[in-house]
Formats: C-alpha cells, structure tokens, sequence
C-alpha cells in the first residue's frame, strides 16, 4: 500500500507503525538513498512484514509463509496455506471455481502474499492516507479493494467489501483481468524478481 509522507515523519517510525523494518522501506522504495532522509508529501510504498501476519493492534494471525525457520520449498507451491487467513482463501477460491474461474490463474500462495503486504491478514484494515483515500474511496479489508473495484468485480451474494471470502473474490477477480493471473500481479512479480513487493 501507498503512504503519504507526512513532516517529522522517519523510516523508523514508520516501519514500526506498519510492522515492517527500515530494510524492507528501503527495499521496496528503491528512490530511497539515503535511510535517514525522506521528504514530506513524497509516496512511500509500505511493504508487510517479512515473515508473518501482524497488524498495529491486532492479534497475531497466521504465519502463511512459513516462518523464517521453514527451508524454501517445504510447502508445494500451489497448496492453501494454513490458518485462518488460509481458510478465507480456501473458501473464496472453492467460490470462484464455482463460478468458472481457472484454479491456474489464482494461486493460493500468491494470493496469500498479496493479503500479507496489503493488509497484513487483518480484513478490518483500511487504507485512509493513499490518493484513493483522498478521493473519498479508501482501500479496505485482505486484498485492500475500493469500494468502486469491489462493486465490478463482486460475485452475487458476496457484497461485503469487509468480509474477507468477499473481499478475496473480487481481488482475485480484479486481478485477473487486469493482469491475467494472481501470479502475475507486478507485486507477486517484484517479489520473485528480488525488487520487492508493489501495490496493486
């Protein structure tokens, strides 16, 4: 997701208020030179946390990525992850195979990943800083959809944009037609290519 930075803010402060480090600040916002020099009203891209799903104020959830310990490649990719975050995905996916949607076109994986940077496994989470924000159509719940991409791409009966099944059919949805698979979302693709997560 998108920040907007504001005066007196630093990459300390707000890598602790989004549950990230400065690294990973630094990493996804490659304009960035100097850590101890950011300006104000400049975008910052805010990356999740590395290894596991935990919002400011919010209960630790599951660990979809296996956690720091797991060696690479012990869980199939392809495979739901586990937890409750896992379950939602689970759900949404059975959801939209039932609806036509090609099981290659949304990994579970993947779709976890995206869950964990936009919205670190918290579907009450809203986005109240970024420019959609400021257009009065802010980024809400696990895949972070405004309201206008979550009314396109809804499925009938699932018109709860802070229900998280809800919420992960129209991301997937938009994320398909937009990019042609959950994979090949550019923040997915940034993650694989080593040049860090992007919204999207």
């Amino acid at each position: 997701m998108d920040y907007k930075i504001k005066s007196g803010d630093t990459l300390g402060a707000l890598a602790k208020r989004f549950n990230t480090d400065v690294d990973s600040l630094v990493k996804a916002n490659p304009n960035i030179t100097n850590k101890d020099l950011i300006y104000a009203d400049a975008k910052l891209n805010i990356p999740g946390s590395k290894d596991e799903f935990q919002a400011q104020g919010v209960s630790k959830g599951p660990d979809l990525t296996g956690g720091a310990q797991q060696t690479q490649g012990a869980q199939p990719v392809g495979d739901v992850p586990p937890g409750q975050v896992g379950d939602w995905i689970k759900q949404a996916m059975d959801i939209l195979k039932a609806n036509g949607v090609p099981t290659d076109k949304m990994n579970p994986q993947d779709i976890a990943k995206i869950i964990q940077h936009e919205s670190s496994g918290n579907p009450n989470a809203i986005n109240n800083w970024d420019s959609n924000a400021q257009k009065g159509t802010p980024s809400i719940g696990l895949m972070q959809t405004i309201q206008p991409t979550f009314d396109a791409y809804k499925l009938p009966g699932h018109d709860n944009i802070r229900n998280p099944v809800d919420n992960i059919i129209a991301g997937v949805r938009y994320s398909i037609e937009r990019y042609g698979s959950v994979s090949d979302v550019p923040g997915i693709k940034g993650l694989s290519n080593g040049s860090g997560y992007v919204g999207y």
